[in-house]
């Protein structure tokens, strides 16, 4: 019997927009088929979500189909960034899009967890997970 095995996804087009704190990257990369994935890392506050604003707001605006969210690096979340995710949620579903978001920090998923917003967004364990529509939430 043949063994399948899973293809790694490539990554090109990579933007990183540094935010007002040096903690912070976000990251747009292109996976196969043309999804793109937000990737962020360090903390996401009043000071660096503008950043991450732009970044979901072009990912949104620029591709068609879903688009991945990668907190997996993400150490801090406030109100605003989940705002940031909330009006991007918005903005795709308005044209039957879809956000997903991978999510592995337990600091981050708590986040998720006591603000409900971990019933109203697709989580996944990892961006192979995503890719495949195997979500949490």
């Amino acid at each position: 019997m043949a063994q399948t095995q899973m293809k790694a996804p490539t990554r090109s087009a990579r933007h990183v927009t540094a935010g007002a704190s040096h903690r912070f990257v976000v990251a747009t990369e292109q996976l196969d088929g043309g999804v793109p994935l937000v990737s962020v890392s360090g903390e996401v506050d009043l000071a660096t979500a503008p950043a991450l604003e732009r970044t979901l707001r072009d990912a949104a605006e620029d591709q068609t189909g879903e688009v991945i969210v990668d907190l997996t690096c993400c150490s801090f979340l406030d109100s605003r960034g989940l705002t940031a995710l909330l009006a991007t949620r918005k903005r795709l579903g308005n044209s039957d899009r879809s956000l997903g978001l991978v999510l592995s920090n337990r600091n981050v998923l708590k986040i998720f967890q006591i603000t409900g917003f971990d019933q109203i967004f697709e989580i996944y364990p990892s961006v192979g997970a995503a890719l495949n529509g195997n979500g949490t939430g």
